[in-house]
Parts: C-alpha cells; structure tokens; sequence
C-alpha cells in the first residue's frame, strides 16, 4: 500500500484577522494525523530554503506542535577548518512547527498511517533508515558538497520514499517545481508580515478526493 503524491494546487490564500483574535487563531491551526509533509523553512534568501520531512505526533495538541523533523545540516569540518570545508549529517528531531517563525511553507505529500503509530512511522523500522539510505558528502565519496544541498537530499528521499512504496511521485521533479511555486508564493505574505508563515495543508488531493487547503496565517 503507498500513498500517492500528485500536483499541489493552491486553492486559497486568507490573512489572518487584524485584531486580537489572531494569536487564538494560530493556536487552533493544527496539521493532520498520520500524515507525511515537505517543510520548507527560510534560510535568509528569496529564493532558496531548507527542504525537510515533517510528520506531525498526532497525540501532541494541536497536530504540529510536536512532531519528527527529518533533514540534513551543514556546519564546518572540525579536521578542515582552514580550508573551510562543509559537513554535512543527517538529524531527525522533534520540532514544534505550527508555531516555527522560520516555516515558510508546509505541503503534505501523503498518508503515511499504514506505516502504524506515530511511534512507528518516526522510528527505527520505518521511515528513520529510508532517510539514512539517501547519500551525504563524505570524506572520499563521489558527492561533491558543492553539488549538495538540503534541496538535492530531499528529492534524492522522494525518490526512496517512492521505491519503498511510502508516497508514489512519478516526477520528482514536477514535485519540485510545485513546491518552489508554494514557496514562492508563501514568500511574499512571509516578508510582508514580517514572520507570517504559509502552511499547504495538502499536496494535490487527499484520498477521499478532498481538495487541498492552502493558508497564510500569524
């Protein structure tokens, strides 16, 4: 069983309320359960973000609040410093993303429920050593740190997550170009609030045919 990942489409873009009903409004926003997101957070550019996995703990109140962040940092080598040389390493970590000030966008890409438990779904079983599979530049390795970013890793982890039949993605790189396209869009409310961020609330539509929501909130 997989779940399908098909063309984003932004359905509606609303502002939250000007008044003191904002801040409730943010607490009542919440991710679904079970569910497999692409989070892109800002990174200090327009044009480019950090691409991560996000599956929300659906016992945490609101869904979002607490989850698994699946993603690859760089920071510079200890043993190279001189030369100024990237690191990279992957992480899984709990995050809080509902309330994140750097979450640009949030899109899901699919139902990741027959995977069991959130516990299940997060842990050594599931989606954990799928993530680890996806190459990272290595001292001695083919992969230039040059050529790899946050970008290259994620959609290097679509494609595993389609070969293990988790999300079925026919074009990864249609897939890209759609999230680039709700990012950019997120981008223009994001600068303009000052810290507004915009979550997709789906990727194309949900199995029971439902359209996907799309929100800029405070």
């Amino acid at each position: 069983m997989s779940s399908t990942t098909s063309t984003p489409t932004v359905e509606s873009l609303d502002s939250p309320p000007d008044d003191g009903a904002s801040t409730a409004w943010q607490e009542t926003m919440e991710l679904e359960p079970n569910r497999l997101y692409a989070v892109l957070t800002y990174r200090g550019d327009l044009a480019s973000w950090n691409w991560t996995f996000y599956v929300p703990n659906s016992n945490v109140s609101p869904i979002g609040s607490s989850g698994t962040l699946f993603h690859v940092v760089n920071s510079r080598s200890d043993h190279d410093s001189s030369s100024g040389a990237d690191q990279w390493r992957f992480e899984a970590e709990t995050k809080n993303i509902v309330s994140s000030p750097l979450v640009v966008a949030v899109v899901r890409l699919g139902d990741v429920g027959f995977l069991g438990r959130y516990e299940d779904v997060v842990g050594q079983d599931s989606l954990l050593p799928m993530f680890r599979t996806v190459a990272i530049p290595k001292i001695g390795s083919d992969i230039h740190p040059a050529e790899f970013s946050s970008r290259t890793w994620f959609l290097e982890a679509i494609c595993t997550l389609h070969d293990c039949g988790v999300i079925t993605c026919d074009d990864v790189w249609l897939l890209e170009r759609e999230l680039r396209r709700f990012a950019f869009t997120a981008m223009d409310k994001y600068l303009q609030n000052k810290g507004w961020t915009a979550r997709g609330r789906a990727a194309g539509q949900a199995a029971d045919g439902s359209n996907i929501k799309f929100s800029v909130y405070q």
